[in-house]
């Protein structure tokens, strides 16, 4: 006898409601069978609705979950279908990202998520394990003070070009109108155009004008490199295999090979050639002959390392280096100029330190004085804190690692695989550790306070050995570039200025909604 077609479709119906009730059991289960407490889910976003439909940036959603969890030190977060357990106390963020680091010494697969892109799967972020370790240790002499002076005189070469192009474009702009209105710039882009221009010329060897040449191959490529979709980011997130069989790249394919074919082409003509220029590539090719020493002077430390360097390997990191400066910089330049703009007895006093700074130097600074301006580190530090690029660490745990028992979380023992979310925007905007956290407060990173800092509250480039590998180099072009600013220009607030400031929701990169335009204004 016939089976009936309702009762098929109602025992498929059955089966397949019981297996999603299975799924979710086990999906919610990993926190709460083990009695960690956790954020609610919904099926498949997780706590990312918001983010999902485009309403609020993850910031915006960090200090919310962040919030939500308050008081236990650790407790469970769905990032789309991954579960990650948050650790919101500074004595176990200090153990997993430095104390037990060997227990912690990956970062989730997501960039070299894209197995189609051996490249991105070559970069020093996405390496684990010994392989990092190695590569590390192979890079690391490369930002030595040593070779950051190296590097400065390019840098400040862009400087001098900035203040050259904004002298006449406000000129230019006075005489149009025939008033004194300031010059109105979207800083995303004005600052964009700069730090292409400072990796293109002390990692490729390439020098280009990005503000005078809106349209040069250069900016073209690191832009498409850099414009990450968001759909992309979470596709990758939730599936990567079926994006890898849908053909879409996590990075823009061509981009990459440009710069690719670039690190290449410019090494072999070094090598042919004896060219030596004192940028990244050259510190590769060094690394690469075991050349490449520490300041210890531990001469060819790293020559059994440096030998495995391959070409992509270079091109890897040179495009990773690119990557990372590319829009992380520019965006801590962009919010920074807004909160001088928005704040001017802070500008004034910031620029009384870049007069005194210029005058002493006859307006050519050197490496000391740029890294020695004071109340500049401390508006470059509370920018940071504020609005740090990097909104959220991670890491994989690799080693079978017991969390400690509170008075709010029944001890947990975490599994190989298993993803700690350390929410940096939350934790640079709890209360508890930077009162009025809301309020531009450069004073809080004063010699006489910043020992006030709790420890573990503040890292912007990241903590343990897997922080930025450049930190020292961004911080050094960011100063060099306001000092210059800040001696010729002032920023103020014009009517196209978003106030209040809010966080762009639809962008993985953190940006200013509308847009941060700012007025630039010749000083007198």
């Amino acid at each position: 006898m016939a089976v009936d077609s309702w009762t098929v479709w109602v025992a498929a119906a059955v089966g397949v409601l019981t297996l999603l009730v299975l799924w979710w059991r086990r999906y919610i289960g990993v926190f709460a069978d083990r009695g960690v407490p956790y954020a609610s889910p919904m099926p498949l976003v997780g706590n990312m609705l918001s983010v999902a439909l485009k309403r609020k940036s993850m910031p915006d959603i960090l200090i919310e979950l962040y919030q939500k969890m308050e008081p236990h030190p650790y407790a469970g977060a769905f990032s789309f279908s991954i579960p990650l357990m948050m650790i919101r106390d500074p004595d176990l963020i200090r153990a997993v990202t430095v104390k037990d680091f060997d227990h912690f010494t990956d970062h989730m697969d997501f960039i070299n998520a894209d197995k189609n892109n051996p490249l991105s799967q070559r970069m020093l972020v996405a390496l684990k394990g010994k392989e990092w370790h190695d590569m590390r240790t192979t890079l690391s002499p490369a930002f030595t003070t040593m070779k950051m002076k190296n590097m400065f005189t390019l840098i400040r070469e862009i400087g001098q070009q900035i203040v050259t192009y904004l002298d006449s474009q406000t000129a230019e702009y006075q005489v149009s109108t025939g008033n004194d209105d300031p010059l109105t710039l979207e800083m995303k882009e004005f600052f964009t155009r700069i730090t292409n221009d400072v990796i293109a010329t002390t990692a490729f060897g390439v020098k280009v004008d990005s503000l005078s040449e809106p349209n040069n191959s250069f900016y073209r490529m690191g832009r498409d490199l850099t414009n990450i979709k968001v759909a992309a980011g979470i596709g990758y997130m939730l599936a990567p295999k079926i994006m890898q069989l849908l053909g879409i790249p996590f990075f823009d394919r061509e981009a990459m090979e440009f710069f690719r074919s670039m690190v290449i082409e410019t090494i072999e003509t070094r090598e042919k050639q004896g060219i030596v220029r004192p940028d990244v590539i050259h510190l590769l090719m060094q690394a690469r002959r075991g050349e490449l020493n520490s300041e210890a002077g531990k001469e060819g430390s790293n020559q059994d390392k440096g030998k495995r360097l391959t070409n992509d390997d270079m091109a890897a990191q040179a495009i990773l280096f690119f990557f990372g400066g590319f829009d992380t910089v520019s965006t801590l330049m962009t919010f920074c100029s807004y909160l001088l703009a928005t704040h001017q007895d802070i500008q004034a006093r910031l620029q009384r330190e870049v007069d005194e700074v210029m005058k002493k130097s006859g307006g050519q600074p050197d490496y000391e004085q740029v890294i020695g301006c004071q109340y500049l580190d401390m508006v470059i530090s509370e920018t940071l804190r504020m609005y740090t690029p990097g909104t959220a660490m991670d890491r994989v745990c690799v080693r079978p690692y017991q969390l400690p028992d509170t008075e709010t979380c029944r001890g947990v023992k975490l599994r190989p695989g298993e993803i700690i979310w350390i929410p940096v925007h939350g934790i640079h905007h709890d209360a508890k550790y930077y009162p009025d956290p809301e309020t531009f407060d450069p004073e809080r990173f004063s010699p006489e306070n910043k020992h006030n800092i709790k420890p573990f509250t503040y890292f912007p480039f990241g903590s343990g050995p897997r922080v930025c590998i450049a930190q020292r180099f961004a911080l050094m072009e960011v100063k060099l570039v306001f000092l210059y600013l800040m001696s010729k220009f002032s920023f103020q607030v014009v009517p196209k200025t978003p106030v209040p400031l809010q966080i762009q929701p639809d962008k993985l990169a953190l940006s200013i909604k509308g847009g941060a335009w700012i007025g630039i204004r010749r000083r007198s």
